[in-house]
């Protein structure tokens, strides 16, 4: 994701309003929460998802007396979990930044659109990152059956689509 800032964030809303001025409040806020807002959406989830990762790859488990690759060398052990505890705290941080942003982000959207516009956008499940077609549903070129990955897709755009509900009402 690029660097995002809160100038940058206006910047999009502005866009994206000159945008539903032009071609409808569904094309502004398809760039606005389907394309912007959603990358910043994903990157929080990976660092979510980083931090669970680092949070359990520094737990020791219920057995302790368990033979690991580590358990030898205490010296290599303990700087491996300094090290896992240093990355964890980066992680930390940037899931704070980057929730500092999506809540940034959440109010200029509310100021630039209308709320009934937003729930309308978002009642219609879109796809998000710029993959839907003129009806909203994901197709292939040449028209065949969706794969499972197209298929864990739209779940979890799904998902995606309800928890961005609960940011805006």
């Amino acid at each position: 994701m690029e660097s995002l800032d809160y100038h940058q964030i206006r910047d999009y809303c502005r866009t994206a309003v000159d945008m539903a001025d032009e071609l409808g409040a569904y094309d502004g806020l398809s760039f606005l929460i389907g394309e912007k807002f959603y990358s910043l959406m994903l990157a929080l989830k990976q660092a979510e998802a980083k931090v669970e990762f680092l949070y359990n790859a520094g737990e020791t488990g219920e057995d302790e007396t368990a033979e690991t690759p580590l358990s030898g060398n205490t010296e290599i052990h303990q700087g491996y979990l300094l090290a896992i505890q240093n990355n964890y705290q980066k992680a930390l941080e940037r899931i704070e930044d980057l929730s500092q942003l999506r809540n940034d982000f959440v109010e200029e959207i509310k100021e630039a659109f209308e709320l009934d516009d937003i729930r309308e956008y978002l009642e219609s499940y879109p796809r998000f990152g710029g993959n839907e077609s003129e009806f909203g549903i994901s197709l292939k070129e040449d028209d065949q059956p969706m794969e499972f990955k197209d298929v864990m897709s739209e779940i979890n755009d799904i998902f995606l689509v309800e928890e961005i509900k609960k940011l805006f009402y």
